[in-house]
């Protein structure tokens, strides 16, 4: 059997007449429009329905029931979609004994057709990203395009609706799942002292999303910015219904620069060498689309091997929110295709100084490392060594003009070498370090 749409709409009409007198109950019509704003950092999605109310002069009761659905009943809210002189909601009230239920209270000044807006969070509904990039044959750049799959499983269908995903964090500290169920005060009275939804700031930032949204549109999605969030607009409308999934276009194969490196890091990885895509999220001459930031979602990136027909699988990974101009590091995992092998080929200590009572008061030492590096590959790759010293004051002689050093902070130093494909060579660097104790208690007489 076919399941009956569990939100209902009811208008009463108490006429000028005796208290006994029957009480007439009118469906109302369904939604005229209706915008959704789902929440990514939580199960949280912010509906806006607009539907035509008739009203009498007079009194008038709206009936709202939410049986089987998710909505927090502490959310729910109703106002004239434009201000209106002849209109005035009275009060609100939940009816004893009837969860999931709530009557409106309306007074309106003369017969009329009026659009009223009914606003309330709900949860079961919650979106993710998923990205495909397809690397260059010499793995310089990159095609990257970008979906949304969102799901609902509110209980609710949402026919024709206008979607609005935002990626940001909300104040919300309890999940509105546990609020869908029983009477709203009960839900009110349950919470724990100093929880609470913030509407207010769910209601601002839907106001600041419909004035920022003026941008030309690329494609069937445009974004704006209000505070720290990020909010996507899609100009298609969507049926949601309950159950379904629905997978909307994030990005369309957008080429982006993209450096192929081969890490070397034995304080974290080990002994193994492991693959990482690194880019940066910025506008480029090849790409001029609109600064946007990236929300985060599962990645898989295959490379291009021949005209861009046939393809080999290079790995996937999950990716955090990208906010615009940070730089990225797809981490792809540890391979055999590139090596490094790094010795220790010389190592002494000498120049021991000594107090009054032969304690060693500081001593220089010096060692040498060999980094032999080989990459089998049919392409040339970026290889980056870090190494790690247990010294703060050290000097590094390296006579190499085609690897590259950088210091990362004063414990940790990074080598970066261009590696031509099927190539196998090697570089040294001396380390000089002057150590101090300033214990003044190591061994006594020791290196005299």
């Amino acid at each position: 059997m076919k399941k009956i749409i569990p939100i209902y709409l009811c208008l009463v009409s108490i006429l000028s007449l005796p208290l006994q007198a029957k009480i007439d109950l009118v469906t109302l019509p369904s939604r005229d429009n209706v915008a959704l704003t789902l929440y990514k950092s939580q199960s949280m999605t912010f509906v806006q329905e607009t539907r035509s109310l008739s009203l009498i002069q007079g009194i008038n009761e709206l009936q709202f029931s939410w049986l089987h659905t998710q909505i927090d009943p502490a959310s729910i809210h109703i106002i004239p979609k434009n201000p209106s002189q002849d209109i005035d909601i009275k009060n609100i009230r939940f009816p004893a004994h009837m969860d999931q239920m709530a009557i409106w209270k309306i007074n309106s000044t003369r017969a009329i057709t009026v659009p009223m807006q009914l606003r309330y969070l709900t949860a079961g509904l919650d979106w993710r990203a998923y990205y495909v990039a397809i690397l260059s044959t010499d793995e310089k750049s990159m095609q990257l395009k970008g979906v949304v799959r969102v799901n609902n499983h509110s209980g609710e269908s949402y026919e024709n609706a206008k979607i609005y995903l935002v990626m940001g964090s909300v104040n919300m500290l309890d999940p509105i799942e546990k609020l869908s169920y029983g009477h709203p005060e009960k839900a009110r009275s349950g919470r724990k002292k100093g929880t609470r939804v913030n509407k207010r700031e769910v209601f601002q930032l839907t106001a600041q999303m419909d004035s920022a949204m003026h941008a030309p549109t690329p494609n069937v999605m445009k974004m704006a910015t209000a505070s720290e969030y990020a909010v996507f607009e899609f100009d298609r409308r969507e049926n949601l219904k309950d159950k379904w999934d629905r997978q909307l276009i994030l990005m369309e194969n957008q080429a982006i620069p993209v450096t192929n490196v081969y890490q070397f890091n034995a304080e974290k990885y080990g002994k193994k060498v492991v693959r990482l895509i690194k880019f940066q999220n910025r506008p480029t001459r090849l790409n001029q689309q609109k600064e946007m930031p990236l929300p985060g979602g599962k990645i898989q990136i295959y490379r291009d091997i021949y005209k861009n027909k046939h393809f080999t699988y290079e790995g996937k990974a999950h990716l955090d929110d990208i906010p615009v101009g940070k730089t990225v590091e797809i981490i792809l995992g540890d391979q055999n295709q590139v090596t490094v092998d790094k010795k220790r080929m010389k190592n002494r200590t000498d120049h021991y100084q000594f107090d009054t009572e032969g304690n060693i008061l500081s001593w220089e030492e010096f060692f040498q490392d060999r980094i032999e590096l080989n990459n089998t590959r049919s392409v040339s790759v970026m290889i980056e060594v870090i190494c790690r010293l247990n010294a703060t004051n050290w000097k590094i002689d390296l006579n190499d003009e085609w690897v590259m050093f950088e210091k990362i902070n004063q414990h940790t130093i990074k080598f970066c070498a261009l590696l031509d494909q099927h190539t196998q060579t090697g570089f040294s660097y001396d380390v000089h370090i002057n150590h101090r104790n300033n214990s003044g208690v190591i061994g006594n007489h020791m290196g005299r």
